[in-house]
């Protein structure tokens, strides 16, 4: 199996780390063509969310292939100076890395919904790009089919967390009660949408950011204001919390933007950034009465033992669907092979009867027909009895990889 993929996240890298490696959705459509053009890829899938970067690649012609060499070529970025950032896993680590990934084993926020979505909309990207390939394209079915069905058979028990949720808890921690507060949402996507939600229900004063309005779709959530996008910085000036989430490259909130209104504001106004790369000018911080949060100050704390029993439940899906992957490919390799064995055992048997068949005294068009129903019950027989013997190895070997699966 030729999959590899290389990755930087949370876990080893910084928020500026991470903001040098994230692409938009634009820039990932134009580097995964980038990426099968320069490096002769079979297949090529990026996923870029808040807490991290990978891409994921399938090999053909070259085994060498380095994923961390071709993030850094899409980047223009020298590979030597982030060596220490990237984690890098192929074949069977891969596979088991991208299930985990998708039920939300791996995220920031143990056991959070988004990363499905992102993960989905990756594939779907690359679908759409063409640059998915086959093998690729089954893993990541397989991977959100499997992350799905965790979803709806294992009781998280910290409740459902993500993003939005746990930033409004957040909030809550430091400002005691939001009834009333004034909020600005920046980002009317749906990370915006999901916090502008929260903080409805929570009884908060919110005004969300739009940057075009579409006939007969409501795009502002319920018990929510509108202003247009470019009104943002009059919203700032009578926000008490303001929330940037968008996909934008640039700055949503510069320094220049707030540092007048900050010198002469009577309360404290706190930023969330959610972020990468990042909506609002770090620099802000610094600002009188400012208090700015980024992506990395929202975490969900789990015990131990609970953290535990769920992926234990986790683990005991996924491991079917990684056997339905490896059936998958297990088809794929011996399909060839099956059909040259069937082909051959039947031209044998043909030629072995030609003498019988001959010696009948049938005419040509009845010895024809004959050694064709002759060639194809030898290829279906054979065929039949190569695929059983396939299939029940493959029973012995996953039994002995995955153990009882129930």
């Amino acid at each position: 199996m030729n999959i590899k993929m290389v990755g930087i996240d949370f876990e080893k890298s910084t928020l500026e780390q991470r903001e040098i490696f994230s692409f938009t959705k634009t820039q990932v459509a134009h580097a995964m063509r980038s990426a099968l053009t320069l490096f002769g890829l079979g297949g090529c899938v990026i996923l870029s969310t808040c807490n991290r970067t990978e891409i994921w690649v399938e090999t053909e012609q070259n085994e060498q292939i380095n994923p961390a060499t071709i993030l850094c070529v899409l980047k223009q970025e020298p590979p030597e100076l982030y060596a220490d950032l990237f984690i890098a896993r192929d074949g069977d680590d891969a596979v088991r890395h991208l299930f985990e990934t998708a039920c939300g084993l791996k995220s920031q926020i143990f056991g959070e919904d988004q990363i499905l979505a992102q993960i989905k909309t990756a594939i779907e990207c690359a679908r759409t790009e063409d640059t998915a390939g086959e093998r690729l394209e089954k893993l990541f079915q397989l991977a959100v089919t499997s992350a799905k069905k965790v979803k709806t058979q294992v009781c998280f028990t910290s409740g459902s967390a993500s993003v939005a949720s746990e930033t409004v808890s957040k909030l809550k921690s430091m400002r005691t009660e939001l009834f009333g507060t004034t909020c600005l949402v920046i980002g009317n996507g749906d990370m915006g949408h999901r916090i502008a939600e929260q903080l409805a229900i929570c009884g908060a004063d919110v005004t969300v950011t739009l940057r075009q309005y579409k006939h007969g779709i409501s795009l502002v959530p319920q018990n929510c204001k509108a202003i247009h996008y470019d009104e943002r910085l009059q919203g700032i000036e009578n926000a008490e919390i303001i929330i940037s989430a968008t996909s934008s490259p640039h700055h949503t909130i510069r320094y220049e933007d707030v540092i007048k209104s900050a010198a002469i504001a009577d309360a404290a106004k706190i930023y969330v950034d959610l972020a990468v790369p990042r909506d609002i000018d770090p620099r802000i911080a610094e600002l009188k009465n400012s208090v700015l949060l980024t992506i990395d100050n929202i975490e969900c704390s789990v015990r131990d033992s609970e953290k535990a029993h769920i992926v234990f439940q986790a683990m005991e899906i996924i491991r079917r669907y990684i056997r339905e992957f490896y059936k998958s490919e297990n088809d794929r390799g011996s399909l060839p092979i099956i059909r040259k064995l069937a082909d051959d055992f039947s031209l044998r048997l043909s030629k072995k009867l030609a003498d019988s068949i001959k010696s009948m005294g049938l005419e040509q068009n009845q010895t024809d027909a004959i050694k064709k129903l002759i060639v194809q019950l030898a290829e279906n027989d054979a065929k039949n009895l190569l695929f059983s013997f396939r299939d029940w190895m493959e029973d012995e070997e996953n039994h002995k990889y995955f153990g009882s699966v129930n």
